[in-house]
């Protein structure tokens, strides 16, 4: 079969590839999402450089080394050392929302510089539309009062609190307006979304800033391989895959509930009391990844005798987990996540209808989206009134809120199947969108060719056969 690929080459006047530097945030859930865009832009044809440090070079390494193998030129500059090689001069810098500081960066360098978004373009559209209506009326001044965001091709209730603060450490006004500041200068927007998923989001959140949006995922689709599904994110993990594989092929199809919190989020020993007690009630199989720093004394009392209680039918992972891989095993039916936006990306991809309990940021958002908006998902615990879920919260869920958003997810019934097919159908769309012709794609194309055509470098077409 032969598809239309676009191509990067080199001018005639000797030009080199563009070069993209990415600044992503140094965090887990951030720098995942910005290497899988950089696999995306080396795949055709651009110079990519991933600014890290050695400590984040250990995580992302044996990734990059195998974009390496299959000829794709990415590099890793750790911030401390002086490039071992000189590379051409960037074209174009695209730094994490969270990296306010590269505006300065990229005016001295007379670059291009686009913001790579990291949440929904629902959380992002919430986050504006509040700030920029607080003072008309149209939002309340208590931080915890139920209200409709102004300004939405939809009626969605929120809290205030969870679409607009996150925090409320000494400082963190002064970051968002720097933050604001560096969005509003930036010469383009890139979010890891794509239009089947949020398309009217999209339209209004370009509308409402003035600005050109890239829309240019599930990027945790550019992981083709079975190993890169297995690797993403910690290579230590491969030794434990084929344990969780094997565990997973002897079970039921679309029977196993999988429950992983992500990388930064705590859960009080009370909590994962209730988790775990839930999970244990509901009588179904269960991979439950449980962080090493969440497992207290407290937890150590009870855990063991848990895991021995439901050895035959529950897996109980300590640390880091294969997460893509899990949930793309045919015996996963639903997973109870923290809705960090990877994770629920990753679970839209994969058809895997979610439990949705947010913790801190923009997850409380992002569980609006799959509930009210996609229906996709059952809330743990609808309309939390909380800014953040940390080890010192107490008593906001019980394991009977896990065991009753179980049933409602796998118990087969009429809702249940409607709200499977919605998520299966919404995997198929992920797919098409990252595919040769699909928006995701296009959308990337259009974005190289602004950077090309800035820096006046052709973008041609090739007839590439695909076997």
């Amino acid at each position: 079969m032969t598809k239309k690929v676009i191509n990067i080459i080199e001018p005639s006047s000797g030009q080199e590839k563009p070069h993209f530097v990415l600044v992503p945030l140094f965090a887990q859930g951030h720098m995942i999402p910005m290497v899988d865009f950089g696999c995306l832009l080396a795949a055709r044809g651009a110079l990519v450089t991933i600014v890290t440090t050695p400590v984040n070079t250990t995580r992302i390494k044996s990734f990059v080394d195998r974009a390496n193998a299959d000829g794709l030129v990415i590099r890793l500059a750790e911030l401390q050392f002086p490039c071992a090689e000189q590379w051409p001069k960037p074209t174009c810098l695209v730094s994490d929302s969270s990296n306010p500081w590269t505006r300065d960066v990229a005016r001295e360098l007379g670059l291009l510089r686009f913001i790579f978004h990291g949440p929904s373009c629902f959380f992002l559209l919430c986050s504006h539309n509040v700030h920029e209506y607080a003072s008309s009326g149209d939002v309340p001044g208590d931080f915890f009062q139920p209200f409709f965001v102004p300004g939405l091709p939809q009626k969605i209730e929120v809290v205030r609190v969870q679409a607009l603060r996150f925090f409320d450490y000494p400082g963190w006004e002064k970051f968002l307006e720097q933050k604001t500041e560096a969005e509003a200068t930036a010469d383009g927007h890139i979010i890891n979304t794509f239009r089947e998923l949020e398309s009217p989001f999209l339209d209004h959140y370009q509308r409402a800033l003035g600005k050109t949006i890239w829309h240019i995922g599930p990027v945790s689709l550019s992981n083709k391989k079975p190993e890169d599904a297995i690797f993403r994110g910690d290579k230590t993990i491969a030794e434990e895959a084929r344990r969780i594989s094997n565990w997973l092929d002897a079970k039921d199809t679309a029977s196993v509930i999988y429950v992983s919190f992500g990388t930064i989020v705590s859960n009080s020993p009370s909590h994962t009391l209730e988790i775990g007690t839930g999970l244990e009630a509901s009588n179904r199989p269960f991979i439950w990844v449980i962080k090493q720093w969440d497992i207290l004394p407290e937890v150590e009392k009870w855990l063991p005798e848990l895991e021995e209680r439901t050895r035959s039918r529950g897996l109980i992972l300590k640390g880091w987990a294969p997460q893509v891989m899990i949930l793309s095993h045919p015996s996963v039916g639903a997973f109870l996540t923290h809705c960090g936006w990877n994770s629920t990306q990753e679970a839209v991809s994969l058809g895997i209808p979610m439990i949705t309990w947010p913790h801190l940021a923009d997850q409380f958002l992002n569980e609006n989206l799959v509930v009210k908006v996609l229906q996709t998902g059952v809330a743990l615990k609808p309309q939390m009134k909380t800014l953040y879920v940390s080890r010192e919260s107490e008593g906001l869920i019980a394991r009977e809120d896990v065991e009753r958003a179980i049933e409602a997810v796998m118990d087969g019934g009429e809702e249940a199947q409607a709200r499977r097919q919605r998520a299966k159908q919404l995997a198929i769309e992920a797919k098409k969108a990252m595919e040769p012709g699909g928006s995701s794609y296009e959308s990337l194309t259009l974005m190289i060719q602004h950077v090309l055509d800035a820096t006046s470098v052709k973008l041609h077409d090739t007839e590439t056969t695909v076997r």
